[in-house]
C-alpha cells in the first residue's frame, strides 16, 4: 500500500474479525428494518393515511438513529440485534408493528 492509500481497509486492532462481522451483521439487520419501514411508509401514503405514515416514519427514524449511533464496541447492543431483529423483521413486514 503506498502512503496516500486507504488506510480504512486495515482492520481495527481494537476488535476481532469476529466482532467486526457482528457488528456488520448487526447494521445490516437494522437497515434491513428500516427498509421494511420504508416500504409500509410508501403503502400507508399510497392509501391516503398520513397519520400512520407518520408513525412509522417516527419508529424507523429510532431505527436510523440506533444504526447511526451502534458502535463496535456495543458488544452487548450487538448481540441483542443479532438475536432479536430477524423476528422484528418479520413482524414489520407482517405489519405486526
Amino acid at each position: 500500500m503506498t502512503e496516500t492509500g486507504n488506510k480504512s481497509a486495515q482492520p481495527d486492532p481494537r476488535w476481532s474479525f469476529d466482532d467486526e462481522r457482528a457488528f456488520e451483521s448487526a447494521r445490516n439487520r437494522i437497515g434491513a428494518v428500516i427498509a421494511a419501514y420504508s416500504a409500509r411508509i410508501g403503502a400507508a401514503e399510497a392509501a391516503g393515511n398520513d397519520a400512520e405514515a407518520d408513525r412509522l416514519a417516527d419508529v424507523s427514524a429510532e431505527y436510523e438513529e440506533l444504526r447511526r449511533n451502534l458502535s463496535p464496541d456495543a458488544k452487548d447492543e450487538i448481540a441483542r440485534i443479532n438475536a432479536e431483529f430477524s423476528g422484528l423483521l418479520a413482524r414489520v413486514r407482517a405489519g405486526e408493528v
